[in-house]
């Protein structure tokens, strides 16, 4: 997503940065003989709007790895606590406090920042309430005339009284990833307009850099610094699946649909870090399909295919590409389904994953983009970040530009304008 990139650029030069001082705040401090002055540990904590899907989060997650990314190379000494997953919106299953390690493989992910689970940061700093939660909300007169990268202490607009109330003096208990015994010495609300580097201002301005553990909560609010360039590739590179997740998708694209990553030219190297430039992958010989249904049948009707409108996409696509498999990643009802594979008259195989009795939500959620990004062609839905999500892989892998960027038209516009072509930038 690109906010006047013209304006932004002029404004990287003349940045009007505001903050309401407040004498009256008291901002503590973790002590620990564990680490020197010049090398302390900082911790920087996040979370995100519970509205928000597992795949917005994903970008997030980008977002605030760049602040921390930026504060390090400014001399801070930040490690970035992950949040915990789960009660989130489009999941059937409302688990919490589920590890990132269950989604996401965490050595590569350290190899662009350092990171840690919440729980090791628990173990790490022995329980100790965190020093100080930072919640992020827009101006509430907007963005005015120009877009300006500014933040200011305001006073909270709802819903922040609802998810944080002072229980006592340097007491203040809210969400905190379903911990009940977590909670922060201070709070307060800072109305923000900007980026990661803008976030990286706030968290260095002197009412929180004595603070050891700081939280971020809203972190959806803040925007890319460099979207779409060289350090948003480096953290989207660092997001490797979880070797667990990543065994069963190969091994159910090798039983299904032919697919492995020497026939397919996939292969990866281990570190992400000696990725080279290539567009070789050729992908299984399969059709991967993300068939976005439910919500968007309300909110982007008209943009979507019927069913049988998306019968004679597929049926038109796999005969143009002789293809004879199709993978199917889809929110929609199985009844839905059943009624496209209907129409489809067993010319074409469609298969899915859906073994939900091993895997959560999110995990199975990653198998179906990770079978989608290894397609000899994909097709996705308009404007959905589980779309993007399988697109980014899909660049990562090194797949020609043509069988990537595609969408679903609508019946009423079969030749609709298909999707820009973020490009990965090594």
């Amino acid at each position: 997503m690109h906010f006047f990139p013209i304006q932004l650029l002029v404004l990287f030069f003349a940045e009007k940065i505001a903050f309401a001082e407040n004498s009256d705040q008291t901002v503590s401090r973790v002590d620990s003989n564990r680490y020197s002055v010049a090398a302390e540990k900082k911790f920087l904590l996040y979370d995100v709007n519970f509205g928000e899907g597992f795949n917005l989060r994903r970008d997030v997650y980008m977002r605030v790895a760049n602040t921390v990314r930026s504060l390090r190379d400014s001399g801070e000494n930040y490690i970035l606590v992950l949040p915990p997953w789960g009660r989130l919106h489009h999941w059937k299953r409302m688990e919490v406090a589920l590890s990132w390690r269950l989604f996401f493989d965490l050595e590569s992910l350290n190899r662009f920042i350092p990171v840690i689970e919440f729980e090791d940061f628990l173990d790490e700093t022995e329980n100790r309430p965190i020093d100080q939660v930072i919640y992020l909300q827009h101006y509430a007169e907007g963005w005015g005339t120009e877009y300006v990268r500014k933040f200011e202490k305001r006073s909270c607009l709802p819903p922040a009284e609802s998810h944080y109330k002072q229980v006592e003096e340097f007491k203040w208990k809210g969400w905190f990833y379903s911990y009940e015994d977590v909670y922060s010495r201070n709070f307060q609300c800072v109305s923000i307009q900007g980026d990661s580097g803008t976030l990286k201002d706030l968290l260095k301005h002197s009412n929180f850099s004595e603070s050891t553990s700081i939280m971020v909560d809203r972190a959806e609010t803040i925007l890319h610094e460099h979207y779409g360039e060289v350090d948003y590739w480096k953290a989207r590179r660092s997001m490797r699946y979880s070797n667990d997740l990543v065994d069963v998708a190969d091994a159910f694209r090798k039983k299904y649909l032919d697919s492995d990553d020497k026939r397919d030219k996939t292969k990866l190297v281990d570190d992400w870090t000696k990725e080279k430039p290539r567009r070789t992958a050729i992908g299984g010989p399969y059709l991967g399909i993300h068939w976005r249904r439910r919500d968007f049948l309300y909110a982007r009707r008209a943009q979507l295919p019927t069913i049988p409108g998306t019968a004679k996409i597929l049926q038109d696509l796999c005969k143009k590409l002789d293809l004879q498999k199709i993978y199917l990643a889809t929110d929609a009802p199985d009844q839905e389904v059943d009624e496209l594979k209907a129409l489809l008259n067993g010319e074409l195989e469609v298969y899915r994953f859906t073994d939900t009795q091993k895997l959560n939500d999110g995990q199975i959620a990653i198998i179906d983009q990770y079978l989608c990004a290894h397609a000899a062609y994909f097709i996705g839905s308009y404007e959905s970040t589980f779309t993007f999500r399988i697109q980014e892989d899909r660049e990562i892998i090194g797949f020609p530009i043509s069988t990537t960027f595609n969408r679903l038209c609508p019946d009423t516009e079969p030749t609709c304008e298909q999707p820009a072509k973020w490009k990965i930038v090594y």
